[in-house]
């Protein structure tokens, strides 16, 4: 009987994202988020759908049905295939004039389930994820970036995180370091087309580049490209700290933060493990800030897509800063 109710029927409990969510999200004061975020929250549709019932059960068992997959895991045998994808993003962006919104990654699915808030729910708007991404990135930049002189970004892609930071602090020198041409070819023309201050470089995180140094006073991040590390991410996170910039933020997926006792968190986890995607992070930089070498300030999850949290964050500084 239910499986023939209208869709409507089976999720009917609506509700949206207001100032107040992403203040408690985000370990914000109520009213203190950020006038840039505050506008933001109000210009965008953030209404979503929780979804119960019959219809939660068809998303659960959608992801058990692609946990039993051979799913394909990261590696360095995916760089044609990351290759290849901000090649499309660049064919794209050049077709459409120079369009910024070209630049947002094929792999966002504007029609997709999301996770939030323990549930799955499905948004109002199809630019749902990418608004709430945008959100949380202008209050990452102006929370912990004011200070710096030079803005890092590794793994960057298509550049479109560095596109809100060069709105953010024009002129301030921004820095996308990919192991794509394709990726360096679009800050090319983010530089050339719109004038952003941006300048872009090969780097493999998986081998990092000790001969590139960072200058002093500088903010690193990342945004779902330590993701793609999997287990081999000590090599970079040594790099980082030989560097010692003055912050660095990773928004990524983190292994630790699923209580694998629910199902909700379990199966993301195991997501994780069938696709060898970013385990053991949080639990090295405890590590290393027991010994020292560094200082854990923050650590937020906050929302995901389908199979997992995407978008979780922890920051940290090294304990000495380059001077």
């Amino acid at each position: 009987m239910l499986d023939t109710l209208p869709l409507q029927q089976i999720h009917n409990h609506q509700e949206a994202l207001h100032q107040e969510d992403f203040e408690a999200i985000l370990g914000e004061a109520p009213g203190a988020l950020f006038p840039e975020c505050q506008e933001l929250v109000g210009r965008y549709d953030l209404r979503y759908n929780t979804l119960q019932g019959v219809s939660r059960d068809r998303v659960v068992l959608r992801v058990l049905k692609t946990l039993d997959q051979n799913l394909e895991v990261a590696g360095t045998h995916r760089k044609q295939r990351w290759e290849d994808g901000w090649a499309e993003n660049l064919s794209n962006f050049q077709r459409t004039g120079y369009d910024l919104a070209a630049l947002v990654p094929k792999f966002v699915r504007p029609q997709e389930v999301i996770r939030l808030k323990g549930e799955y729910v499905r948004p109002v708007s199809s630019q749902f994820e990418t608004n709430v991404v945008e959100i949380l990135r202008y209050w990452m930049f102006k929370k912990w970036f004011h200070a710096v002189d030079h803005i890092y970004e590794f793994g960057c892609g298509t550049g479109h995180n560095l596109v809100d930071a060069a709105c953010l602090f024009p002129g301030r020198p921004l820095y996308g370091l990919d192991w794509s041409q394709s990726s360096q070819a679009i800050l090319r023309l983010l530089k050339a087309e719109h004038g952003f201050n941006v300048v872009g470089r090969e780097f493999n995180m998986l081998e990092p580049d000790e001969s590139f140094d960072l200058y002093p006073r500088s903010g690193v991040f990342t945004v779902g490209a330590m993701e793609q590390l999997g287990c081999q991410y000590h090599g970079f996170v040594n790099y980082l700290l030989r560097q010692r910039p003055s912050v660095c933020i990773h928004v990524e997926t983190l292994y630790e933060l699923y209580d694998q006792n629910v199902l909700f968190d379990y199966v993301a986890a195991r997501y994780l493990e069938k696709r060898k995607y970013l385990q053991g992070l949080l639990g090295t930089l405890k590590t290393f800030e027991h010994e020292g070498r560094l200082e854990i300030v923050g650590t937020i999850r906050t929302f995901g897509s389908l199979y997992h949290d995407g978008y979780s964050m922890v920051i940290w500084k090294p304990v000495e800063e380059k001077m």
